[in-house]
């Protein structure tokens, strides 16, 4: 969990590149999926977060504060959550759970999208420099973990190895929020999706429970546990994705 604060003391300079390459994604893609989530909620009725100024991409209407100094110190962070008023709700359950499920699928179409540009440009860059289509589709595969200096040694561009670089961070922070967010434990995403669809319980766990279960989480984070967990779960998806792009681009003749 201490590795980007470890790194920051160790390599400045390439930790400041990382966070400038970075951070603009990480704050898009969390930005998005409360977007999502605001959007949804006011097509079924409740324009709650829409009058509190949440519907729409800026991030300085999502962002937290804290959630927003724990990215910059440890490389992780959180916005703030939309605020839902079931009541609105033309019927709560059905609807709580398109609100619930509007943020992974932002994220998780960020990552299907941005994987395929990924994967466009690995494979302009592969053929430009003389690699056959099939050659090309071999790597196509790991569009999103090629190092950005390979993309800049072909290419013969510094600038397009940034925005290549940009671009795989901005990949894997889409899949890595749609997974986490995926947990099924409140005040998550997966939690309203596992209430709504098995549990049929109240919309919102109780205070304790949402405090017990961040406890657990933040416990988990803290021991690498969550982050091994996490790393496993995106890696898997990676590669299944990695394998349907390759498909896809042997096609090209």
């Amino acid at each position: 969990m201490f590795g980007y604060l470890t790194s920051l003391f160790r390599d400045p300079r390439a930790t400041l590149m990382f966070f400038l390459l970075a951070f603009p994604g990480r704050i898009l893609a969390i930005s998005a999926h409360e977007f999502a989530h605001t959007w949804v909620a006011d097509r079924c009725g409740d324009h709650t977060a829409r009058m509190l100024g949440r519907l729409t991409l800026n991030p300085l209407k999502h962002l937290d504060l804290w959630g927003t100094i724990m990215m910059l110190l440890l490389g992780f962070g959180w916005a703030k959550p939309v605020p839902v008023n079931p009541r609105n709700f033309r019927d709560f359950r059905r609807d709580d759970l398109k609100v619930s499920v509007a943020g992974v699928v932002m994220n998780l179409t960020l990552f299907l999208l941005s994987f395929l540009v990924a994967a466009t440009m690995v494979f302009a860059v592969l053929r430009r420099a003389g690699a056959s289509s099939a050659e090309a589709c071999e790597y196509v595969r790991y569009a999103a973990s090629i190092n950005s200096s390979a993309i800049a040694e072909l290419s013969g561009s510094r600038m397009l190895s940034y925005i290549y670089e940009m671009l795989t961070y901005f990949v894997l922070v889409n899949i890595s929020l749609a997974i986490f967010n995926l947990l099924p434990v409140p005040p998550l995403d997966g939690y309203h999706v596992l209430n709504d669809l098995v549990l049929k319980r109240s919309l919102f766990a109780s205070q304790q429970a949402a405090r017990t279960a961040m406890g657990i989480l933040f416990f988990l984070m803290f021991t690498g546990w969550l982050g091994t967990g996490l790393s496993y779960a995106v890696g898997a998806v990676m590669d299944g994705v990695g394998r349907m792009t390759q498909m896809l681009f042997s096609l090209i003749p």
